[in-house]
């Protein structure tokens, strides 16, 4: 049975109110014309906002309107970098081609050489500054010397004829005595003679002046006192011997200097024989010291200088002398001079062989400008100094140094000026950041390592026009046992390096024992030579490969320096050339070496760089001096 269902009929649909429509074409009406009227800064504000939001959630990487935006690659100016080799410098993305890790973006700020480091940061590092001055340059020596006599205040005691001490009235060393004061009593034959001569002698002229008393004699007294005198006896002790008109047995030898025994060779019942020194007699009242300094340091020495000494047993108590003599030659073993200073010592204070710690100083010229010598980085090419300014801003400088003054203090001739801040603590950190920048500004401005090609300049200016025969020799061997030892090295071996080790310093040794007739104080100017043969003694020693290459880092600064000076020798018939490897001490600036012209051999990485460099320079060939550039 099926049941039908029945559809009911629809509704009419309701009509919309007037009211609604009304409302509704008053607010389109009001929209348009708020569109017409603020359109335009509505529409702005709704993009920066936008704009905001998307950086804060990552989708940008910029403040700048999205469709401004562009990838820094495609910038003029976008350059990637890698943080481990901060050197790699490339125009677009990729990786290393040294460690294959991703490039990074470089940040502008890095194109400069200025270093800005935020203030915490500066005192977390422990950043010093100290300020720059100007005042008197005071070369100051330090040396140590020991106390002695002074030559010229000491005396023997002898006699000038045989006899025997019978009585000692000094008897020890180190006696105080003044002169007049008796030391002993001597019996002696001849000088019992020459009394007796003397006695008859006057009683002779007594004797004739009675019996003819306008008559004339040969005056006999006269020549025995002269003998009397000529033994060295006093004319008290001879007025004596005349009032009492009897010869004594025994003579009391007097002292003739105030001083202190330093010598006794002396004892009752010793026969003494003409010219012996029974005493020897010195006088302290003045003594000498003897220092040393180093040859290159004889130029601030001069006779009438003024000397402070101070002694480890008197602390607090300074003596003032002066340099009364300069030995005339040098030790050639240790290349010192030997300096004679004077001081008074009427306290006794100051006692023959006793150490002591000694100052001179030299005033070379009324003003200059001074700075911490804490304060400048030598890297063998340059000196770098960091000027602070202000809020956490340093700037490097190159400066030209003068003389160091022995306090700590250098003289600087041009790049800085008093009145400024310089760095002296923490300002290896700056340096290593500088020197990045500075690479990093050089490539901004279109230097790219992939457009340059290979070129070495060569330095064309020496300090002597030529040299002696002996010195080319001994130079010639000095490079040739250096480059010996940088091969080794350049193959990760120290097996054989003692010899061309020893070789080195004796070649030096040679140079530096070499006059030079047309600038005679060269060496007293380039100590560098002294340097690299104690360096070279030094790797005879040394096993370990990073010990040794540590100290061929500074062998190599002072063989660059000495050489830059003399030129090459014409026995080295290939061009020679300073490199540098910004890996090796990178934080001090690196570290160059020498080598001959063509493939290059870093010694201190070996193998595992062996490549490396970022700077390469021929040096000058001897004799080269004033001649001009090659164009």
């Amino acid at each position: 049975m099926s049941t039908k269902r029945t559809r009911s009929p629809s509704k009419p649909p309701r009509s919309i109110p007037w009211w609604a429509l009304v409302s509704i074409a008053a607010v389109a009406l009001a929209s348009g014309w708020v569109g017409m009227r603020w359109g335009t800064q509505i529409a702005a504000g709704v993009h920066s906002l936008l704009v905001r939001t998307q950086t804060i959630v990552g989708l940008t990487k910029t403040s700048e309107p999205i469709d401004q935006q562009k990838d820094s690659a495609d910038e003029p100016g976008g350059y990637y970098t890698c943080g481990m080799h901060p050197w790699v410098i490339l125009p677009h993305e990729g990786d290393c081609p040294i460690c294959h890790m991703k490039l990074t973006p470089l940040d502008p700020d890095k194109f400069t050489g200025e270093v800005v480091i935020d203030p915490v940061v500066v005192q977390n590092i422990g950043v010093r500054v100290e300020e720059v001055t100007q005042g008197p340059l005071v070369r100051t020596i330090r040396t140590v010397g020991n106390v002695d006599y002074d030559e010229t205040r000491v005396r023997d005691v002898n006699t000038k004829f045989e006899g025997w001490i019978e009585k000692l009235y000094v008897d020890y060393v180190g006696a105080p005595v003044n002169e007049g004061e008796p030391l002993f009593d001597i019996y002696s034959p001849a000088l019992y003679q020459a009394q007796e001569e003397y006695l008859l002698a006057v009683r002779a002229q007594r004797q004739r002046s009675l019996n003819n008393p306008g008559g004339t004699a040969i005056d006999l007294v006269e020549s025995a006192r002269t003998k009397l005198e000529l033994f060295d006896v006093t004319d008290e002790q001879i007025d004596q011997l005349e009032r009492t008109g009897k010869p004594s047995r025994t003579l009391k030898v007097l002292s003739p200097h105030t001083g202190v025994v330093i010598a006794k060779h002396a004892n009752e019942g010793m026969n003494v024989t003409p010219g012996m020194q029974v005493f020897r007699i010195a006088d302290l009242s003045r003594v000498w010291v003897h220092v040393t300094v180093y040859e290159s340091q004889i130029p601030y020495v001069s006779v009438g200088q003024k000397a402070v000494m101070t002694l480890p047993y008197i602390p607090g108590q300074e003596f003032a002398g002066r340099v009364v003599y300069i030995y005339p030659y040098v030790d050639t073993a240790t290349r010192e001079v030997q300096v004679r200073l004077e001081f008074e010592n009427q306290g006794g204070l100051l006692k023959p062989g006793m150490f002591a710690t000694v100052e001179l100083q030299s005033e070379l010229r009324k003003s200059a400008v001074l700075a911490p010598r804490s304060a400048v980085i030598s890297t063998g090419e340059r000196n770098v100094a960091f000027v602070s300014l202000g809020q956490g801003k340093f700037e490097p400088r190159t400066v030209e140094l003068g003389v160091e003054t022995g306090d700590g203090l250098v003289e600087v001739l041009s790049g800085l000026t008093p009145g400024e801040l310089v760095v002296t603590s923490g300002q290896f950190l700056l340096d290593s950041e500088s020197r990045v920048r500075e690479a990093l500004a050089k490539m901004i401005r279109g230097n790219l390592a992939s457009e340059q090609q290979a070129q070495v300049a060569v330095s064309n200016q020496t300090e002597l026009a030529s040299l002696p025969e002996a010195l080319q020799h001994a130079l010639a061997e000095a490079l040739t046992a250096y480059f010996a030892i940088g091969d080794q090295l350049a193959s990760d071996s120290t097996q054989s390096l003692a010899e061309p080790a020893r070789a080195l310093a004796k070649a030096l040794d040679a140079a530096i024992g070499t006059p030079i007739p047309d600038d005679e104080h060269f060496w007293h100017r380039h100590t560098e030579a002294a340097t690299a043969r104690g360096a070279a003694l030094e790797l005879v020693s040394l096993n370990a490969i990073d010990d040794v290459r540590e100290k061929y880092a500074i062998l190599s600064v002072a063989m660059d320096t000495l050489i830059r000076a003399t030129g090459v020798p014409p026995a080295i018939n290939d061009p020679v050339e300073s490199l540098h490897c910004p890996m090796f001490r990178e934080g001090q600036g690196g570290a160059i070496w020498l080598q001959p012209a063509g493939a290059v051999r870093n010694p201190f990485f070996g193998s595992t760089m062996l490549k490396c460099f970022d700077k390469r320079e021929g040096l000058p060939p001897a004799g080269s001096r004033n001649q001009p550039a090659p164009t």
